[in-house]
């Protein structure tokens, strides 16, 4: 990989990293549109017990075999630009939904729109039985704008729970972790263990152990799924793109005033983020 391919790289895992911090926005998302989606899959899919289980033999051709399967220069490269958009704009990320929200989520309602044209795109066959998995993923997409953050008291283990549940929801285009974590009671109270994480290292430790093997249990299963039938597999993904596009729209309608230069400002904002998908999408095409 040259080093441009590597920038690129780090670029679209920070795309990534911004919008895994917005709940309604996805950034499975931004890897499907990317054309980097499967090759994330396989890669942490690449983390197998057979990989422990060889490290544990000290068997050098196994560990080689397996450390093959694990692609870790893309990993690398993918989550640093990850890492590196949510360690440094989780406060610019809470200013602008403070200060700018419906603005903001106008911008990413145009890309999430514009990015359900690139899946349909790399669909090959187009029946009414795939139609029918379209429409099961919108119904669930639809199903997640009545869900309600919880009131809990966050334990280790529900905060295990949380990085599991929040990093395969994280995998899955149109399903945001960020959503998840807000629907748990979650999403402020890890964004404010970001700004002091040496404080809280300790809970920050277990919900990326969660996050671990939430990581395991998906990719696995997009894997399997995609192998068995890749069509049907994506246009569920499609509908839930579709369905949770309401979830931020119906935000923007609640928190919105439309007037002055909102009447201009939004949808200017939702034009040039689908525009930026689009032209994305054609750069990964060509």
């Amino acid at each position: 990989m040259i080093m441009e391919n590597k920038f690129i790289l780090f670029f679209k895992g920070m795309l990534m990293g911004i919008c895994d911090l917005i709940p309604g926005i996805s950034g499975g998302t931004i890897a499907f549109i990317t054309g980097i989606y499967e090759r994330l899959i396989n890669a942490v899919k690449g983390f197998s017990p057979e990989l422990l289980s060889s490290l544990v033999s000290l068997d050098k051709k196994r560990i080689n075999n397996n450390i093959k399967k694990l692609d870790l220069g893309f990993l690398f490269v993918l989550f640093s630009g990850i890492i590196f958009s949510i360690l440094l704009g989780s406060r610019i990320i809470e200013r602008l939904l403070e200060n700018h929200y419906a603005k903001t989520i106008s911008f990413f309602v145009g890309l999430i729109l514009a990015s359900s044209f690139i899946i349909y795109e790399n669909i090959s066959q187009h029946n009414f039985k795939n139609y029918v998995y379209c429409f099961i993923g919108f119904i669930i997409g639809i199903g997640l704008m009545f869900l309600r953050p919880a009131e809990v008291s966050i334990s280790n283990s529900y905060l295990f729970f949380g990085g599991f549940f929040a990093i395969s929801a994280m995998f899955l285009p149109g399903i945001s972790g960020s959503f998840i974590l807000l629907i748990m009671g979650l999403y402020e109270p890890i964004i404010y263990m970001l700004h002091d994480i040496i404080i809280n290292i300790r809970y920050l430790v277990i919900f990326i152990l969660g996050m671990v093997f939430g990581a395991f249990f998906i990719s696995r299963l997009i894997s399997y799924l995609f192998k068995k039938d890749r069509c049907k597999t994506l246009y569920f993904l499609l509908g839930l793109v579709l369905g949770t596009l309401g979830i931020p729209v119906v935000k923007i309608y609640e928190v919105a005033s439309f007037s002055g230069n909102n009447i201009f400002m939004l949808p200017l904002l939702f034009f040039i983020g689908a525009l930026l998908v689009l032209l994305v999408g054609r750069y990964v095409k060509n």
